[in-house]
């Protein structure tokens, strides 16, 4: 069985990777390129790894520094796309975590 707070960081990092590559091919960032890679392939780590005792813990920090520095982006530009979109992304995901440590407990199976 699939667990979905699992399916759901394999989505996010899946969708930080894209994110970056696409900031590399429309503006040539490789800032983009590097911190969406970097971020994207944590996100899939804690999600392949996510029994680890630590796992949920670190994918809330990471959703935490995002929200951070892309809800600043969106405030300074006001542009919605990318910043607005990975803030309502790691929003999402930083619930989940909450979610999962506070019923499902740390290093459990979730649900």
């Amino acid at each position: 069985m699939f667990q979905w707070p699992v399916f759901l960081l394999y989505v996010y990092g899946i969708l930080l990777i894209v994110g970056g590559l696409m900031g590399y091919v429309k503006a040539k960032s490789v800032p983009s390129l590097v911190a969406g890679c970097v971020c994207g392939f944590l996100a899939l780590l804690f999600g392949y790894r996510y029994t680890w005792h630590f796992a949920p813990h670190a994918a809330f920090i990471l959703a935490l520094v995002l929200i951070f520095l892309m809800g600043r982006r969106y405030l300074n530009t006001r542009k919605a796309m990318p910043a607005l979109l990975i803030v309502v992304m790691s929003v999402i995901v930083a619930l989940v975590q909450v979610y999962v440590l506070i019923f499902v407990g740390n290093g459990n199976d979730p649900l």
